[in-house]
């Protein structure tokens, strides 16, 4: 019986789920966001300003929509920069809304809302509830709550830049997805590509989806990390439906075509690689390398009951990777 995962048939949106405007610290704003990724072929983009949500529907065309979505902090110390307080621990969540009209601003705090400003900042009171913030896996998971309650779904952002570990993020529970490369924090030489931590997750039990973003706040650091969602068309809806359960696989270059299982093996299709590998639970791992002059295009890897999950990677000769999302071997095999 054949399953298949990632269907070519279907179609793909390109997307990026991570970036910034002038509507907070970004220097471009949302039509000149829209333009550049529209021009570099992206479907979808969901501008994550800090700490206040803004609705960019008015910038929809046919060919293009924009994710309802803001990225919040909870820090060790809420009223001190992480610019300034370098060692300081912080968690920055991204809210995805469910529904595009969605603009509740989820447990809003003055203290982290640096950006608004004017007759925004006077609409934005009715949400100051005296809700405060706590820097503790209790205080964190009970932010994850309540936004998921509120119609968001929730991105854990950038572990390594957040100085945040196994210790912390081991507690947080009611995640969507963790991002797994942020391209702002690699192209200023931070180390932020770290597949090891969606493992962790999942090796704990949680099921969670893995991301990536370029989280730009200039259009030097853009155009670097993007989703391809499986969707039948571009509808909020249907990017939205293609998010939540899986249906994209994330890349810093690669493409995935195709995806599936059958009598017992997965196989891929893809653009031209320098390797593709297989990654399970356990330590079972293997890899199709390029034969020189030949092209890599396809692989195909045995499934065993015991290896729990498996996860699919596509790797470029300049060292790009393309990542599905991690499957469930005694589910997709049954």
């Amino acid at each position: 019986m054949k399953k298949i995962l990632l269907n070519a048939a279907v179609g793909y949106y390109k997307g990026n789920m991570h970036c910034h405007s002038t509507c907070s610290d970004g220097k471009q704003t949302p039509e000149e966001l829209k333009a550049l990724y529209k021009a570099n072929g992206y479907s979808f983009l969901a501008i994550t300003d800090h700490d206040h949500l803004n609705a960019h529907a008015y910038l929809d065309d046919a060919d293009f929509i924009t994710i309802t979505s803001m990225e919040c902090a909870i820090k060790e110390h809420p009223e001190q920069s992480t610019l300034v307080n370098q060692r300081m621990k912080v968690c920055h969540l991204n809210l995805y809304a469910k529904r595009q009209d969605n603009t509740e601003q989820v447990c809003y705090s003055p203290v982290y809302d640096k950006y608004s400003k004017g007759a925004r900042r006077e609409q934005l009171k009715k949400y100051d509830l005296g809700y405060k913030r706590v820097y503790s896996g209790e205080g964190i998971n009970d932010f994850i709550r309540i936004a998921n309650e509120r119609g968001f779904f929730v991105a854990y952002n950038h572990p390594r830049w957040s100085l945040e570990n196994y210790k912390q993020y081991s507690q947080y529970e009611g995640l969507w997805a963790v991002e797994v490369y942020n391209h702002a924090c690699h192209t200023e030489g931070i180390y932020e590509y770290d597949i090891g931590v969606h493992d962790d997750f999942l090796r704990d039990g949680k099921r969670i989806l893995l991301t990536v973003g370029d989280d730009n706040h200039r259009e030097e650091g853009s155009l670097g990390a993007f989703v391809m969602v499986n969707a039948p068309s571009l509808t909020y809806e249907n990017i939205i439906d293609g998010l939540l359960s899986g249906r994209f696989y994330a890349s810093r270059g690669p493409l995935i075509h195709s995806l599936w299982v059958e009598d017992g093996r997965v196989h891929i299709e893809c653009s031209d690689a320098a390797m593709i590998g297989m990654t399970t639970e356990g330590r079972r791992h293997a890899a199709v390398l390029k034969k020189e002059g030949e092209p890599l295009c396809s692989a195909e890897f045995e499934l065993r009951e015991d290896d729990g999950y498996f996860r699919i990677f596509v790797e470029d000769a300049r060292g790009r990777r393309a990542d599905t999302q991690a499957y469930f071997v005694g589910e997709i095999l049954a």
